[in-house]
């Protein structure tokens, strides 16, 4: 089981600030935060009209914004039992992990553990490649139009069901700026492709135009014999892509600030422990079970004070989203946080062995935070819930198709003789990996080719 030391010694350790470690979490906000713990409501949620929207990532797997989400199938495609058996071998994983790292075996039950955990992660790697090679055949390998005089050719039913790519490089022939296919070569190109992992998309550039963006309405052009119409999620899909365009490296550092640092280990929950204050993850080397120490960018980069301080500021005082990268270890998952539900557990003025100078008083929180969802992974008209493909013609909003999710943590924050935060300390496995916002609204003069193409998007949607 995974341990928490609280309450265990009348004698406690002494740390600096831990705000430190990442960055002072009011980077993220130019100074504007209320440190004082009492000011700061223990629940929030954004208005309707502030709330993000939620969408896919568009997997590059799927082809991006290439990947034309309308057409959906009416049957299961081939790759389908293929998707289902990675899940069936993820689900044998997780129990042999919870076997290996929970459950005390002797040496030989672990090694024979470990080496039946190796064999699923070939099987797996040979199912997946598999996969992807049905991907790159129904995602990637049909034909699509080359010219504006291919487009007019089609019927508005074969229009309306391109991708949200197409579209708009549709769009800028019918006004005039340009003459080919632009926008979807350059997605399809290296950007995307059936082989990348199952969890790259775009999820950074949604998560920010979520936030900035008003909900996208429907919206259709007749023009020079096309009559064109831009469903929300195509609209959704194009925002994510400008979006990602200019959240992503090089420009992130110049448009974005950003609390804490991403970490590039994995390890499961099965294999995570905290001991007397110290947290470790295990591993099996040489034969044995063994710990190892995690790298401060996967530890405590985000303190758990600062984490408060954002979450409580930005949606309850200042009533603005932030980006939370929810997935702690390697993957990346951007999603944007409209609300929270705190509750104090515990308070005292010794509750944990570790406090930041200065403490006075530390407080045990639990705290449920909100965030609009980003499915993807399937998009056949008989997929499970949790797996569908988020896109629809209309808005979703208020109406039963909104999809979000919650993380839940735990952890204790330090208070000085004021009442003010000025440090925490996580007790829970989960919790974010770092935070984010984009700085400035709206369109930007293009940096890049690709953002300037883009730019007449803004003739098609609203900021909020």
């Amino acid at each position: 089981m995974k341990k928490i030391a609280l309450l265990a010694s009348a004698v406690f350790m002494t740390t600096a600030m831990s705000f430190d470690d990442g960055g002072y979490p009011t980077y993220m906000s130019k100074g504007e935060y209320i440190n004082d713990f009492n000011s700061l409501p223990l629940s929030s949620e954004l208005s309707v009209d502030r709330l993000p929207w939620a969408s896919s990532f568009w997997p590059s797997i799927y082809g991006g914004i290439a990947f034309r989400w309308n057409n959906y199938h009416t049957t299961e495609p081939y790759f389908a039992q293929l998707h289902y058996k990675v899940n069936d071998i993820n689900d044998e994983i997780d129990k042999l992990n919870h076997e290996l790292f929970v459950q005390n075996q002797s040496s030989s039950n672990a090694a024979a553990i470990h080496n039946r955990i190796l064999e699923l992660e070939q099987e797996k790697r040979n199912v997946v490649y598999q996969k992807s090679g049905e991907h790159e055949k129904v995602m990637f390998d049909y034909s699509r139009p080359n010219r504006l005089e291919d487009v007019q050719r089609m019927s508005d039913e074969q229009v309306n069901k391109l991708s949200p790519a197409e579209k708009f490089d549709v769009y800028k022939m019918l006004i005039g700026e340009s003459n080919r296919f632009y926008l979807t070569d350059k997605v399809l190109d290296r950007k995307t492709g059936p082989y990348k992992a199952y969890w790259e998309g775009i999820c950074h550039g949604w998560s920010t135009a979520a936030l900035e963006f008003k909900e996208p309405k429907p919206v259709t052009i007749n023009k020079q014999g096309v009559k064109l119409t831009f469903q929300s999620s195509d609209l959704k899909g194009l925002l994510s892509q400008y979006h990602a365009q200019i959240t992503g490296w090089p420009d992130r550092a110049m448009v974005t600030n950003q609390y804490g640092k991403r970490c590039g280990v994995e390890f499961p929950a099965e294999t995570w422990h905290l001991d007397n204050g110290v947290e470790s993850y295990q591993a099996f080397e040489n034969g044995a079970v063994v710990k190892n120490s995690l790298p401060s960018e996967c530890v405590d980069d985000v303190d758990a004070g600062g984490f408060h301080l954002v979450l409580a500021n930005q949606i309850a005082i200042l009533k603005k989203g932030f980006v939370v990268e929810a997935t702690r270890d390697r993957e990346v998952w951007n999603q944007p946080v409209f609300g929270y539900n705190s509750e104090i557990l515990e308070e005292g003025s010794s509750l944990y062995l570790k406090r930041n100078n200065g403490t006075a008083k530390q407080v045990r929180v639990k705290t449920v935070m909100k965030y609009a969802n980003d499915g993807g992974r399937m998009y056949w008209e008989q997929d499970a819930a949790d797996d569908e493909f988020y896109a629809w013609e209309n808005r979703t909003s208020g109406t039963s198709n909104y999809r979000f999710a919650s993380k839940t943590y735990e952890y204790i924050l330090d208070l000085d003789r004021k009442g003010d935060i000025i440090g925490g300390h996580w007790l829970s496995y989960e919790r974010p990996d770092f935070l984010w916002i984009k700085r400035n609204k709206g369109f930007i003069r293009g940096r890049t080719r690709l953002t300037k193409y883009m730019n007449d998007l803004k003739n098609l949607v609203e900021i909020r």
